[in-house]
Parts: C-alpha cells; structure tokens; sequence
C-alpha cells in the first residue's frame, strides 16, 4: 500500500499523488508546476508514471495547481474517470481552456524569436484540444457521497472550506483481516469564517493525515475582520476622490470582494460608487458562482435574501472589450476596480496601474499572496518607482494589504485540525520548507504525533506504519 509523493511535497505548486496497492493505482490531483520558465517547463512535462498504468483520479478543487496538468494526461491518451464534486466539474472548463490558452500564446509569442534564430519550434505543453478532451472524463459527485474506486477503495468528499467546490478526501483502503487504512488527504485546507464557504469538515480517527502546510509557521489575520477592513479602506479613498484598484484573483477571491462589497452596501457603511470587475474569466466563473448557490452557507443565503443577487449584482459592472476598460482608466470618478492579476504580474490590472498609480488619491489594495519578485511583493515592499510595461512609475498611491482574506488555514487552524483528526502518523506537503518545518516542531512538540516531511520521488508503504 504505496502513497508515491510525485509533486507539491516542499512547495505550494504541482501537486500529484499516487496510491498503490496491489488491485489498483488511484491519481489524486494533478497540477500545475508553476515558477521559472525553464524548470516549470522541464517538471509538467514529466508526469513521473505511465498514463496507462492509473485505474481513477480523484481531483480535489479547481486551482491550477491542483488541476492544471490533467489535459497532458489526456494529451497522453488517459481515458479512466475524474472524480470530482459538482462545482469544481463546472469550474474546471473555464480554468483548463484558460490555461491551454496561456499556453498556446506563450509557444506562439516564442516561436517569433525561435524562427528568426532558426531554432526548433516551442511545442505547447497542450491545446485548447487536449483540454478539451479532459472534459467528459469527469465524474460528479456532490459531497458526503461514498464513491467506489477500482481496488475496493473507498472515498468520501467532505467540504474543503477552501474554494467553492474544494473537496478533503476521506479514503478507506481495505486490508485483509483487518480494519481498512483510513487516510485524510487535506490537500488544500480552508478556513472557518470565510464568506460564502462552509467551514471546513473535520476528518477524524485517521490512521494517516496527508496535510498542507502553506502557513505552517504564520498567522492570518481572523477572517471576520476582512469586510471591516474593506469597508474602511474604500471609505478613505472615496471620501479623498480617489479609486480602489484591487489586483484580484479570478477564482474565488474575485467572488468573494463583490460578496463582501453586496454587504457594505447593504448596511449603507460604504457610499454608491461606481464597482467594475474588469476580468471576462472572473466574470464566468462568477456566473458559475451563481449557479452552484446550495454549495454556500447561511450569511449567503441570508443576504442573498436581503439584497437579490450577491456574486453578480446589478450595481456591478462587467468590462468584456479591452475598449470598457480603457473607459475605465480614462475616468477620473471615484470608483472600484477589480481586475487580474492577484500580484500585479500580467493582465489588465496593470493598465489600472499604469494610469493610476502616480495618483496619491488612489489606493492600490492587496488581498492575496503576493510572490516574491513580483509587482505586488514590490509594491508592498515599498519599492519606488516600479517598472510597468516597460516604464518606470513613481508610486504615488496608497498602497494597502489585507492579510485576512487567505484560503488557506493559518498555523493556529492547522494545528487544531491535525490534533482533532487524531492521526497516528502526519505528511505534511504544500508548503515551502520553512513553513513545513515550522508546522512539524509545533505538531511534534505540542501534540506528540509523529510527523514526516516527504520530498518529491518518495515512496512510503502506509500499511507498515502499524
């Protein structure tokens, strides 16, 4: 009974797991390696096992990368079931057709200087072709739903409280003669208190916790402070007659703002301005939102009965044409912008940026990580001024962070949710190593549960931990 550990083990990119037994080999999850060119390029390409050779997947959210490398499977010729709730099936077509374009351009943009220098041509890692094929190898399931893998494995979703749709996989492994293995694959895990998602479900009497550690070693700040801290910021930039430029990720972070936005202005806190959503991906999966309404909690249902539409309210302006953002750029009225990309790194926020950040009316306003040696790392750095699109902009805005808006549990939840599961033995994975470390000092010392810190390539038989 092998768990191969194939990606995202020392890093929060490219996840990819394998288990093994002697029946079958189930995939769970197969994302995306995302950093330098070079070696992003060198690692998706290398899927580290044969296509032929996986019974199932089991995709556990949306995210690029948990799921941005599942067309090269199909590209390879996998045609066995995807597993997967309900939401993230709907999701997943707007987010592969997305990347297999990011992908086809790039190759495209490449192969301009390769030609010139006489030089191979850039083959794509895969097309909006090999995404689409991917598509009718899903299989939907909704959550609390026992599903049947080859093998006689067992697996149940529970909520994730990640992202809408993002599953936790409870997977009972039968064993002969005894008990089956009970292992929790919290990969990734959400918080309490988001808006629009249920808490995370908490996965219990484990025999193994596969667990994230993107925060393992930081605090975030309590989610409930979020929409306060918006409603404080916007207030400050209107009342001065600037615009709220906001870098935005468009799944889920984009969805939730406009839910946190739909608030405020039911409680009359912020003022009637104007509120743009400059992202035609944002606003398809925003509709996608919309349409899976049963997957979210009770202050959405309460306020979606208040107000109407939370996630695509009439108030919300929605720019399809390069030309309506231009618009927007050009106004001088106060107002929000949501626009990608979440760090400021490509996208038509940097048009935003470009004609804005001077201004010190506006605030540019930070609500996700932000990567190191990107735009928004140096813009919360401090750093002025900033190259955008080949010139140089002093930086005049304010320039704000809101630290409570992570999907991601902070160190404090993943040491309540380890100690609540009740594992005999914990992987962390999904995380860089400082953070994994940091985690596993504190699982260790505090709770006394034997801990390990898996690289990529490793292989451990979880029916020899007994």
């Amino acid at each position: 009974m092998n768990w191969h550990f194939l990606g995202g083990t020392s890093e929060v990119t490219g996840s990819k797991h394998i288990l093994e037994t002697q029946q079958a080999r189930i995939l769970f999850d197969c994302g995306l390696f995302q950093g330098r060119r070079k070696q992003a390029d060198e690692i998706n390409h290398t899927l580290d096992f044969t296509v032929e050779s996986i019974d199932a997947m089991v995709l556990s959210h949306a995210h690029i990368d948990h799921c941005g490398n599942i067309p090269t499977l199909a590209k390879r010729g996998y045609r066995n079931p995807v597993h997967a709730t309900s939401a993230t099936a709907d999701l997943l077509p707007v987010m592969l057709r997305d990347s297999a374009h990011i992908h086809e351009s790039d190759a495209a943009y490449l192969n301009q200087k390769t030609n010139r220098k006489g030089l191979p041509p850039i083959i794509p890692l895969y097309t909006l072709e090999d995404a689409e094929a991917s598509f009718p190898l899903l299989r939907v399931h909704q959550y609390n739903e026992p599903i049947e893998l080859p093998g006689g494995i067992r697996l149940t979703h529970v909520d994730a409280g990640h992202i809408l749709g993002a599953a936790l996989a409870l997977i009972e492994v039968p064993r002969e003669g005894r008990a089956p293995l009970r292992i929790g694959y919290a990969v990734d895990l959400g918080r309490h208190n988001l808006p629009l998602l249920e808490d995370p479900v908490q996965m219990t009497d484990l025999d193994v916790l596969i667990c994230e550690s993107t925060y393992g070693g930081r605090e975030h700040g309590d989610a409930l402070d979020a929409e306060a801290a918006l409603g404080d910021a916007i207030n400050r930039t209107i009342a001065r007659g600037g615009k709220v430029l906001l870098p935005t990720f468009a799944l889920e972070r984009a969805q939730e703002i406009i839910y946190h936005i739909s608030s405020l202005r039911a409680k009359n806190v912020i003022p009637d301005v104007p509120v743009f959503m400059d992202s035609p991906m944002a606003q398809a999966l925003s509709t996608i939102f919309e349409k899976n309404h049963t997957y979210f909690d009770a202050e959405y249902k309460a306020l979606h009965k208040q107000v109407g539409s939370v996630i695509t309210p009439p108030w919300l302006t929605f720019t399809a044409t390069v030309d309506e953002s231009k618009s927007i750029t050009s106004s001088k009225e106060p107002s929000i912008v949501l626009a990608a990309s979440g760090m400021a790194e490509h996208g038509r926020i940097l048009h935003h940026l470009k004609h804005g950040i001077e201004d010190e009316k506006n605030l540019v306003l930070f609500v996700g990580y932000q990567a190191a040696n990107t735009l928004g790392r140096r813009l919360i750095n401090g750093e002025s001024p900033v190259r955008i699109f080949g010139d140089m902009f002093d930086v005049g805005a304010e320039i704000g962070v809101i630290n409570a808006f992570s999907a991601h549990a902070g160190r404090s939840e993943l040491r309540d949710y380890i100690q609540k599961a009740r594992p005999k033995q914990v992987f962390l994975v999904h995380g860089e190593q400082e953070q994994r470390e940091a985690l596993a000092k504190l699982v260790q010392d505090e709770l006394r549960i034997p801990v390990a810190l898996p690289n990529n390539g490793d292989v451990v038989d979880f029916d020899a931990l007994d």
